[in-house]
């Protein structure tokens, strides 16, 4: 029955005025004392007592309240007997009990029967109750329902970002977008800025224009993931809260103390946890200034400096000179020197029973917990991350030759597992990112190179959001001279041609999880 009690219809209102939100419903009640709820409760049929939402179906009765409060003015007066009274559903006060205003004591053959026979058991009182549902009562969707036109969907789901809401409006909501604003800040109370999205993701610095609905023009937002903090100006950067699963998915592959390269890291969500919780050692760069900015701000505030070292170059630069960076032992021990001081003992004092500290110790750093790898150079990253979705892939060319310089490795040694974040509008997206991938590599990826294809979400309709997690082909890694996007296209498709005249299987080419 409450799913059939809606506010006033407001059609097209275009400023928020919550006192048209205000319905009153006259209830038929029955009067109690107070040992007859319990009863009520157990005797009365399912949907026979008003069951609203965060309202009461048996509550204090006013009469009995003005008459205790004029009771306690006199003295002499004997306090009466409280009463109760048990609301009952509109569907009853809609059969006609109870509508002249006046209480109906004896009147009980108006009820059904089964109610009329619980009010003569417990000698109860027919009478009314006026139940008040303002705009405090309603959620944000009843309000917008009561407020947008009917062959308008209401905005299902936003984003947060800390204290801020993402919406991403679609034209037929703007005329109605500051109210839609105003009604989300009202029924979230943990919100303070309403913001909607007026542009598309900029490729470059991955942010995107926005402007604010209602609330506070605050937009540096702090937020905490997988036990890490986070700080940011939401207006400069990009973040997505929906990408929390993504973002420990991917950390949760890392073994302890890897080498990890986060070639697009934005503001730290995967470079800090991996640090934090991982102790990898973390090379993590973006092209976007503000980004760099605020990773900068977030590895000091998670106590991580010893073990990530920042950047702000372009992918492609940090992705070619990743081996060359990771041997250098002055980058090595500069991150060294960042790490924390050896705590000082706290030992308990057996006559007073505190803790204190010892005499201080040498103030020398100690050493972080990450375990450089003690086979001999060249070292290499375990793991690379690309969460460019729209362009990551295109930035695939760069590992061409990643370690044409170092030819004597040995052939078993496992070489650095990628993890490229990647969209897709095909209707074979998983196809067509493989396709892609070696289209950029230059080289198909063998039956042990593809690890897995994660598809991570939906974005739009025809269009999805995956992971490809594949090992770097040794075709690709030991080659050497300049490779051409001309060349590498003739080449895959050599390779196509190939694969199609062996009639090799698919299966034998990935291993998809789905």
């Amino acid at each position: 029955m409450a799913s059939s009690i809606s506010p006033p219809a407001n059609k097209g209102l275009a400023s928020l005025n919550r006192a048209l939100f205000s319905r009153k419903l006259l209830l038929v009640a029955l009067r109690v004392p107070p040992a007859a709820c319990a009863r009520a409760m157990k005797e009365l049929p399912r949907g026979t007592i008003l069951d609203f939402p965060r309202i009461r179906g048996i509550v204090d009765d006013p009469r009995s309240a003005t008459a205790q409060s004029t009771a306690s003015a006199v003295t002499t007066a004997k306090p009466p007997i409280a009463s109760k009274l048990v609301l009952l559903s509109p569907a009853i006060a809609a059969a006609g009990g109870g509508s002249d205003g006046a209480d109906h004591h004896g009147h009980s053959e108006e009820l059904p029967a089964n109610v009329a026979k619980f009010a003569r058991d417990v000698g109860a009182e027919v009478t009314e109750y006026e139940l008040t549902l303002d705009y405090e009562y309603w959620t944000a969707e009843q309000v917008l329902r009561s407020i947008l036109p009917d062959d308008i969907e209401i905005p299902a789901s936003f984003e947060t970002v800390g204290h801020i809401a993402h919406l991403n409006l679609r034209d037929a909501f703007l005329p109605y977008k500051h109210i839609i604003g105003q009604v989300l800040l009202d029924k979230n109370t943990n919100l303070k800025t309403i913001v909607n999205k007026t542009g598309n993701i900029d490729n470059t610095f991955r942010f995107f224009q926005m402007e604010v609905l209602a609330g506070k023009r605050d937009l540096m937002a702090q937020v905490n993931e997988s036990g890490c903090k986070f700080k940011f100006d939401f207006s400069r950067v990009y973040w997505n809260s929906r990408l929390q699963t993504e973002h420990s998915r991917v950390v949760s592959l890392f073994e302890p103390d890897s080498l990890v390269c986060d070639v697009m890291a934005g503001v730290g969500p995967y470079a800090i946890p991996a640090a934090k919780n991982k102790n990898c050692l973390v090379f993590a760069n973006d092209l976007n200034p503000a980004s760099f900015e605020y990773l900068c701000e977030n590895i000091r505030a998670n106590k991580v400096e010893h073990l990530i070292k920042p950047y702000n170059i372009d992918g492609r630069e940090l992705i070619r000179n990743s081996i060359k960076e990771l041997n250098a032992e002055a980058a090595l021990v500069s991150l060294r020197a960042k790490a924390p001081l050896a705590r000082k003992p706290r030992v308990t004092s057996p006559t007073t029973g505190e803790e204190t500290t010892t005499a201080p110790v040498t103030a020398t750093p100690s050493l972080p917990p990450v375990l450089l790898p003690t086979h001999p150079k060249p070292r290499w990253f375990n793991h690379y991350v690309m969460n460019l979705p729209a362009t990551a892939i295109q930035f695939l060319d760069a590992f061409w030759g990643l370690l044409a310089n170092h030819p004597s490795v040995d052939e078993t040694t496992p070489l650095p597992i990628i993890h490229c974040h990647c969209f897709s509008r095909d209707l074979d997206p998983k196809t067509d990112i493989v396709r892609r991938v070696e289209a950029a590599l230059g080289a198909p990826l063998g039956p042990d190179d593809l690890i897995a294809l994660h598809n991570v979400r939906n974005v739009a309709p025809n269009k999805d959001m995956l992971c490809v997690s594949f090992r770097l082909p040794r075709a690709v890694a030991f080659a050497t001279g300049e490779r051409t996007a001309a060349a590498i296209r003739a080449e895959n498709e050599e390779d196509e041609v190939v694969l199609i005249e062996d009639d090799a299987p698919a299966a034998k080419r990935a291993k998809i999880d789905t």
